[in-house]
């Protein structure tokens, strides 16, 4: 039975980044980029490597514990897992059922895979939580595992300083303090989606992924604060998706956003994909300090998508 028609709330985030990293600056140099590109418009001097052999349901394993470690998680009770990624272990079967028997859930848990990348998040919360009424579900869990450091050419200028490697696990209950969706929004550009592709590898071009990014997100965003009678200071914390250092500031500055609003935060792992808005989540939805919160993630398609997270307190 659903739990009391109560909705469903974002409870708590586990994350698991690498401890390995690797350095930008040689790299940097090398492909032809100085000093100031790389920490002020790139922003990224580090990336978070995964270890040779590990896989993205290894990644998602242990953002998985982590989340148990720090949650009231109800393993044996945990009736819905998905996982977001665009580079499974396998074409068939799916990434969550693989991480489904690697953790002995139950045999009543449905499994699934979203294959988003950059927005992965946004659409995924957004999903998650009509499954979870539109099933009667009381306990989800929300997976992103996107590992990319071994699918870029090493001298690739336009993508080998960016990205990182992580994962996330988000437990979405009916009960307790927790965010929930109250709105979202989505869009996919015409004509647009050979800015990003893999084939033999990640292929960007980065000028055309920045110019959909900053021609999109801001007028989406300022559209769902429209519609849900808000203004830009009635949220207390926009989390953008870590594209880079540069396109965070301008879409902040396009938004006439305080910049203490829109951190960036990859400057030591890197672009993580569907990872880069919970990893920066997972501390605000803990603390518990903030009200409203706005995510907006963007990228492969060339798609994007925002959620309206309202804060609930224990008793709701």
């Amino acid at each position: 039975m659903i739990d009391g028609g109560r909705p469903a709330r974002i409870r708590s985030i586990g994350i698991y980044l690498p401890d390995r990293r690797e350095s930008n600056y040689l790299k940097a140099e090398r492909v032809g980029f100085d000093r100031e590109f790389l920490e002020n418009k790139l922003g990224v001097i580090a990336r978070s490597v995964m270890d040779a052999g590990e896989t993205t349901s290894d990644l998602a394993v242990r953002a998985f514990n982590a989340l148990a470690d720090r949650s009231d998680l109800p393993r044996d009770e945990v009736q819905l897992l998905t996982v977001v990624t665009q580079h499974p272990d396998f074409k068939v079967p799916h990434t969550a059922a693989l991480v489904h028997n690697r953790l002995d859930l139950a045999k009543q848990c449905m499994t699934f895979d979203i294959s988003q990348g950059c927005a992965g998040y946004t659409h995924a919360v957004a999903i998650v939580t009509s499954m979870m009424d539109a099933a009667q579900l009381n306990h989800g869990v929300l997976i992103t595992s996107d590992p990319y450091s071994n699918k870029v050419a090493d001298d690739d200028r336009d993508v080998s300083l960016l990205f990182g490697d992580a994962a996330t696990a988000t437990y979405f209950s009916r009960c307790g303090a927790g965010y929930q969706l109250v709105d979202s929004n989505f869009g996919t550009l015409p004509n647009s989606y050979r800015c990003l592709m893999f084939r033999e590898r990640l292929e960007m071009d980065g000028a055309s992924v920045f110019k959909h990014a900053v021609q999109e997100a801001p007028p989406s965003m300022k559209e769902l604060l429209k519609r849900n009678r808000l203004c830009v200071d009635d949220v207390d914390l926009y989390l953008l998706h870590q594209g880079s250092k540069y396109l965070v500031e301008y879409i902040s500055k396009k938004m006439r956003i305080p910049s203490e609003k829109v951190p960036f935060e990859a400057t030591n792992y890197g672009n993580t994909v569907s990872s880069s808005i919970p990893l920066m989540l997972q501390k605000h939805v803990d603390a518990a300090d903030l009200d409203r919160i706005m995510l907006s993630g963007f990228g492969v398609g060339f798609s994007w998508g925002n959620n309206l997270l309202q804060r609930l307190k224990e008793e709701a």
